[in-house]
C-alpha cells in the first residue's frame, strides 16, 4: 500500500503532530508499506530529501509555524514531485490543518484517490489564545475563502468560524479521526463530521520498552516534577510557574523542556518569582530523549485548559510509567484515573493547592505509578494495526464524490 500524508509541519521539527506523522510511517514501513511525506519547508533549513517539501514563509515571531506563500505554488510543486516518484497511491491521509489540508484534499480530489484526515488542532481556541477574537475571525474568513476557492466549492455560510473550514476539507473524506474522544465530541458539537474516529497520538514501543523506572521511597528525597511544552500562551505556562512559586514545595525540584515565543519572557519571570534556585529551563530535546527523561520525574505536568486535543506529554509519561499532573478535565477524562493528579480549578491558587496535595502524596507513598495500564495503551504497534484497517475499509468505498 502507498500512502502519501500532507503535513503543515515539517516531520524534522518538534512537536505533537510531528512526532505522530514519523510514528506512523516508521510503523506502517516496518509492515511492508510506503509512505511519501508532503510537507512545508523549513525556513532558511537544508532540504531534507527524504520528503517532499513545498514552498514556506515562517511565521513570527519565531518562525516555528509557516504559512504558504501560494497554493498554486505549493500544489504545482507537490503535483510534479508525486509525478516524478512514478508509483500509484492507494491513499491520501491529511496530517495538517490548514494549508496542507487544503492541498491534500485538492490533490486527492483530482487524482480520484480515497481521502483519511486526522484533525489534530482546535483552531478555533489555538488561533483565539494567540491573536485574539478579531483576528481569529480574519483568519477564519482568509481560510474558508481559500478553501472554497481552490475546492471549487460554495463559502459556508458561518465564514468567521474555524470550525466550517475544517468542514469544507472533511466532507471529502472518507473518514475523519482526531486524537481524543473529548475533541472528536466538539467535531460532531460544530458540525464538522457525524462520526469521528478516535486514534490518540502514539508512542514508539522501542522507546517505552527501552525506559525503566527505578522507584526510590520518598519521604525525604529531591521530588522530580517536569513540564515540557511549546512556551506559548494556550500552554499557560506562565501561570504554571506562578502556581509553584505559591505552593512554596520543600525539595521540590521543576525541569522544564521546550522552546517558543515566550522563552524570554519566562527567564525573566522565573527571576521574579525567586525560583531560579529549583525551577531550571533546560531546552529541548528528542522525542526519544525526552521520554526517556519523563521516566526519571515523580509527575510530569500539564497546565493547558481547552486547547489540548490530546496532550500528547501526558500520554507519553504514562506510557513509561510516570503519572501526571494536569488541569483540564477533559485530558484527565481520556487518562487511567489511578495516575492522575486532576487541578480543581485553573486558577494559579487551585493549581498551587493541587501541586501541594500531589507532592504530600508522593511523600506518603501514594505515588500513582503507571506501571499497570490494563487495557490503556497508546502504543503505535496497535494504532498502526487500527489504521490499517481504515485504510482498507477507505481503500474498498473507494474516493468520495460529491455532487456540487
Amino acid at each position: 500500500m502507498h500512502i502519501v500524508f500532507f503535513s503543515d509541519h515539517h516531520p524534522d521539527s518538534l512537536g505533537g503532530v510531528q512526532t505522530s506523522l514519523l510514528l506512523q510511517k516508521k510503523y506502517l514501513e516496518k509492515l511492508g508499506h510506503k509512505v511519501t511525506v508532503v510537507s512545508s519547508r523549513r525556513y532558511r533549513r537544508k532540504r531534507n530529501p527524504e520528503f517532499i517539501e513545498v514552498p514556506a514563509l515562517p511565521l513570527p515571531p519565531t518562525g516555528a509555524y509557516s504559512i504558504q506563500p501560494s497554493l498554486h505554488l505549493a500544489f504545482r510543486k507537490a503535483e510534479r514531485a508525486l509525478a516524478e516518484l512514478g508509483e500509484p497511491v492507494d491513499l491520501v491521509h491529511i496530517q495538517a490543518d490548514m494549508w496542507q489540508a487544503i492541498l491534500g484534499a485538492k490533490w486527492a480530489i483530482d487524482h480520484d484517490i480515497p481521502l483519511v484526515w486526522t484533525v489534530h488542532t482546535n483552531l478555533q481556541v489555538g488561533f483565539q489564545h494567540n491573536v485574539g477574537k478579531l483576528g481569529r475571525r480574519t483568519v477564519a474568513q482568509v481560510m474558508n475563502l481559500w478553501a472554497s476557492t481552490f475546492l471549487n466549492q460554495p463559502m459556508p455560510a458561518k465564514t468567521n468560524s474555524l470550525w466550517a473550514f475544517q468542514e469544507q476539507i472533511a466532507r471529502h473524506a472518507n473518514f475523519v479521526a482526531s486524537p481524543s474522544g473529548h475533541f472528536n465530541r466538539e467535531l460532531i458539537k460544530h458540525a464538522v463530521t457525524a462520526s469521528p474516529l478516535m486514534f490518540p497520538n502514539g508512542v514508539d514501543d522501542e522507546v517505552a520498552a527501552g525506559v525503566s523506572h527505578q522507584w526510590n521511597e520518598a519521604s525525604s528525597r529531591k521530588i522530580k516534577l517536569i513540564w515540557a511544552g511549546r512556551f506559548s500562551s494556550e500552554k499557560r505556562i506562565s501561570e504554571f510557574l506562578g502556581a509553584f512559586a505559591l505552593a512554596d514545595l520543600e525539595n521540590v525540584e521543576l525541569d522544564i523542556y521546550g522552546s517558543g515565543q515566550l522563552e524570554a519572557k519566562i527567564r525573566l519571570l522565573i527571576r521574579q518569582l525567586g525560583i531560579h534556585k529549583t525551577a531550571h529551563l533546560r531546552g529541548r530535546l528528542p522525542h526519544k530523549q525526552l521520554v526517556a527523561t519523563f521516566a526519571t520525574a515523580d509527575a510530569v505536568c500539564q497546565t493547558s485548559i481547552g486547547f489540548e486535543t490530546q496532550g500528547m506529554t501526558v500520554y507519553e509519561a504514562i506510557s513509561v510509567g510516570t503519572p501526571v499532573f494536569v488541569v483540564d478535565p477533559m485530558i484527565a477524562g481520556e487518562l487511567p484515573a489511578a495516575n492522575v493528579w486532576l487541578s480543581k480549578k485553573p486558577e494559579v491558587d487551585s493549581m498551587a493547592k493541587g501541586l501541594r496535595a500531589m507532592v504530600a502524596d508522593i511523600r506518603a507513598g501514594n505515588a500513582k505509578r503507571a506501571d499497570e495500564t490494563g487495557d490503556w495503551t497508546v502504543l503505535q504497534s496497535k494504532l498502526t494495526d487500527r489504521w490499517l484497517k481504515v485504510y482498507a475499509e477507505a481503500i474498498k468505498q473507494g474516493p468520495k464524490r460529491l455532487n456540487k
